[in-house]
């Protein structure tokens, strides 16, 4: 059958995210991946063909990385089309964003007692040598990374451009998720005088979500020229910020 370890990666994914939460259901899982669940329920089952089409679409919802879709599909039996778009997957571009060390490694360059150590760099962002080492051959294969004869480290990011990558998407989902698994380290881990947490419930009106995004987004880029002044850098800091609907009203007018 096409595509059946595509196939199994979707039962076992809804295997996984049930026994996260025992409410969530293949209606859920439908709606996570923007499908009919009849549609799902038969591609699961084996009663509806897996296209590579298919794969590609439900593949950015699932967050898979480039290479992990090419070892799901029948790459081989895929058409041409299918096949070089496998090719034109940029993997260390869909890494740098994943994962959050890759930034935070850039960042540190302009330190003033940044050292250019993989030791150094393992222990201040608590990840080990080898991924550093990973990290940064990464970073110099894409060019966001220079490192000169002298042995000067440059950040060259800036002069990037992720845009146009079909997966950047799905890969800032799981650079997300590794945000908020590490804030939530920093709830327990680091003093209340050196970080800031909060939250607030209120009532909203959804028309205003557009302009409420955009005010979020103009206060973490006003707050980001705050810091990038000339003042010595002595830290590394991840910002993130929530705001998302906990009520379902809408979707239950009939309760009313």
């Amino acid at each position: 059958m096409e595509n059946e370890l595509f196939r199994e990666k979707l039962r076992t994914e809804l295997i996984t995210r049930t026994k996260r939460n025992p409410r969530f259901s293949i209606r859920s899982f439908a709606r996570q991946l923007e499908i009919e669940p009849s549609s799902l329920s038969q591609i699961i089952n084996g009663k509806r063909p897996l296209t590579n089409k298919m794969c590609l679409r439900l593949s950015q919802k699932l967050s898979l990385s480039p290479e992990e879709i090419e070892k799901l599909m029948d790459s081989e039996k895929s058409g041409k089309e299918s096949f070089h778009t496998f090719k034109s997957l940029d993997q260390d571009q869909f890494q740098v964003i994943a994962d959050w060390y890759h930034y935070a490694i850039l960042e540190l360059t302009h330190l003033k007692h940044f050292q250019s150590s993989y030791k150094w760099i393992s222990q201040v962002l608590g990840i080990n040598q080898n991924e550093v080492k990973d990290a940064v051959r990464r970073l110099e294969r894409l060019d966001y990374l220079e490192i000169t004869e002298q042995g000067n480290w440059i950040d060259r990011l800036g002069d990037a451009n992720n845009e146009g990558n079909t997966y950047t998407k799905a890969a800032f989902r799981l650079l997300q998720k590794q945000v908020l698994e590490k804030a939530i380290s920093a709830l327990e881990e680091i003093s209340y005088e050196q970080r800031v947490q909060t939250s607030m419930t209120l009532p909203v009106s959804k028309k205003k979500m557009k302009q409420a995004k955009a005010k979020v987004l103009a206060f973490i880029d006003e707050l980001g020229d705050f810091f990038r002044d000339d003042s010595p850098k002595d830290e590394i800091y991840h910002m993130s910020f929530s705001l998302y609907p906990i009520s379902k009203t809408q979707e239950n007018k009939e309760l009313r």
